[in-house]
């Protein structure tokens, strides 16, 4: 198996999770500066230190930080996504959950995310489980709002699985930020 294709030994070779991790790291250089948001336990967060990466990770809810933290053996700061500053921005932004599928919150959290990313840098996140928001939908959002990110092509896994749910639970996507301001 090539190199750029290696997947951890305990993810199964199609699993989409392993895909939208592949197709991420692709974009980055050797020890970028990432930002994991909504952490959670820190099991991306153990996964991108793995690699290489310097990474600053955010989680809201304090019981999962100080988890995180402890997996990682690094800080992670308790603090909402919205609430994130950095004085330099991100080499790309990985998000361990989905963000809200309600249009009011979501297109101030993408514009306030945009703003903490390097020009060209990827945003990758899973859709929210619900379905309420398609691929296509999260294009025509960012293109009608003027946020500064692009819907970057990322290779889909086939919907042959009969679980609707659990398909739309593991679909991820992944903005890039363009090279103009988010205003």
């Amino acid at each position: 198996m090539p190199h750029s294709d290696a997947i951890p030994s305990s993810r199964p070779l199609n699993d989409q999770h392993a895909r939208a991790r592949a197709a991420f790291v692709a974009r980055l250089k050797p020890g970028a500066h990432l930002l994991n948001g909504q952490c959670g336990t820190g099991e991306d967060l153990c996964w991108l230190r793995a690699e290489g990466y310097v990474v600053t990770a955010c989680e809201a809810v304090l019981a999962d930080a100080r988890v995180a933290s402890q997996q990682s053996g690094q800080a992670v700061r308790v603090c909402p996504l919205a609430k994130m500053h950095s004085v330099l921005p991100y080499d790309g932004i990985w998000l361990s959950r989905p963000l809200d599928d309600d249009v009011a919150t979501l297109v101030p959290l993408l514009q306030h995310l945009a703003t903490l990313l390097k020009a060209g840098a990827p945003l990758c996140f899973p859709l929210p489980p619900s379905g309420k928001i398609s691929h296509a939908q999260l294009q025509q959002l960012v293109t009608t709002s003027g946020i500064a990110l692009q819907l970057a092509p990322m290779e889909t896994v086939s919907a042959s699985t009969s679980d609707s749910s659990s398909q739309h639970a593991n679909q991820y996507v992944m903005l890039l930020r363009g090279d103009h301001q988010a205003t």
